[in-house]
């Protein structure tokens, strides 16, 4: 087991995490219980003394408390939940770093908010705060929408992805945009989890009362979304809806799901690849005049390189799990691929405002 790339900026790493209730929304899309519960996690730019008085955080410390982990991948994951994060909990907001500058997070299909914790304090670091969320129902959610399937929409799907494994490279793209267009469950989870994106949006400003030190949080202002897997496609689809902030998205390796597949782009876009999936949503990807495409694909890499895990367990690599790439290597290329992205985007928007003014937050 290795341990995480310590994060380069100039900036200490502080935590905190905080729960959500919309009680718009049913606990999910199939069930009636009013209340869509929401457990959120941030990172942000501390104050440099925190280092003294504030206590490190465990790896993935969440995963303690959470119901749906089975004893095996528990056992599995003890040695990682007992490693050292540069994060500190609790540590005051950095009076350095000026109002919030917001990244919003969204995690694979069954995963966790603290997935990727280096790429979130590698963001911290160089003061952005990052802003992770969960739906706590996700595995009820997935259930409930598998048993409900019919048997034919199964089988469609199925038949589907026999064909584009034997399909020519150059062929599946447009199987995929097709796949992406009948996977009715998954496109259901990513409507729901971009409609979360929008109700953390609306409620950012006492959200981020859970921050300590932080004053002027009316004047945060959320810059961009990131995703990995189906999170790509949950930042996507809440970029394509138009919701605040969303002129910056960046999609580690996720498809192109959701209801909105059609609509284009209408920002700047980072659709960042595994070798394994280079180009698989070309011709599911369109950019407006306003809008602006930009792929990476990082060699000798599986989808499971661009999570945190591929780097703690590098045994993974020589099960062939992962790709043949130095595991730590592509977390650090991740994580700086990423950051690279969000900062020129950032340094464009700021050479466009009128002589060069600050512009208006979220409140």
């Amino acid at each position: 087991m290795r341990s995480l790339p310590e994060p380069g900026g100039p900036y200490l790493v502080g935590s905190c995490s905080h729960e959500m209730r919309d009680f718009g929304r049913a606990t999910h899309v199939l069930d009636q219980n009013p209340g869509r519960e929401l457990f959120i996690k941030l990172w942000y730019p501390a104050d440099r003394f925190a280092s003294e008085t504030c206590t490190v955080e465990r790896l993935w410390e969440q995963l303690r408390s959470e119901p749906d982990i089975p004893g095996f991948v528990r056992l599995l994951l003890r040695p990682a939940m007992n490693m050292a994060t540069h994060s500190y909990r609790g540590a005051p907001y950095s009076a350095d770093a000026g109002p919030p500058r917001i990244l919003i997070y969204s995690h694979g299909m069954i995963s966790f908010a603290s997935e990727n914790t280096s790429l979130m304090e590698h963001l911290a670091s160089r003061g952005y705060t990052v802003v992770s969320l969960q739906h706590k129902a996700q595995l009820a959610e997935l259930r409930a929408l598998q048993r409900g399937q019919s048997e034919k929409e199964k089988q469609e799907q199925k038949a589907l992805e026999r064909e584009i494994r034997a399909s020519a490279d150059e062929q599946k793209a447009a199987l995929w945009k097709r796949y992406y267009g009948i996977a009715s469950n998954t496109n259901r989870i990513v409507a729901g989890r971009s409609a979360d994106i929008g109700f953390i949006v609306e409620g950012m400003e006492s959200l981020l009362a859970a921050v300590p030190g932080l004053d002027g949080a009316s004047s945060a202002k959320v810059i961009g979304v990131i995703g990995l897997s189906l999170g790509g496609a949950v930042a996507t689809e809440y970029a394509k809806g138009g919701g605040a902030g969303a002129s910056c998205v960046v999609n580690m390796d996720g498809g192109i799901y959701g209801t909105l597949l059609d609509a284009p782009i209408d920002g700047q876009y980072l659709m960042l690849y595994s070798e394994q999936n280079s180009g698989t949503n070309e011709a599911a990807l369109t950019v407006s005049g306003t809008g602006a495409l930009s792929t990476k694909a990082i060699p000798g890499t599986k989808h499971l390189n661009f999570h945190d895990i591929a780097a703690i367990y590098p045994l993974m690599k020589w099960l062939g799990i992962i790709g043949p790439a130095s595991p730590q290597d592509v977390i650090e290329m991740r994580n700086e691929s990423v950051s690279d992205f969000v900062s020129k985007v950032q340094e464009r928007a700021r050479d466009s405002e009128p002589d060069h003014a600050a512009t208006t937050g979220i409140g």
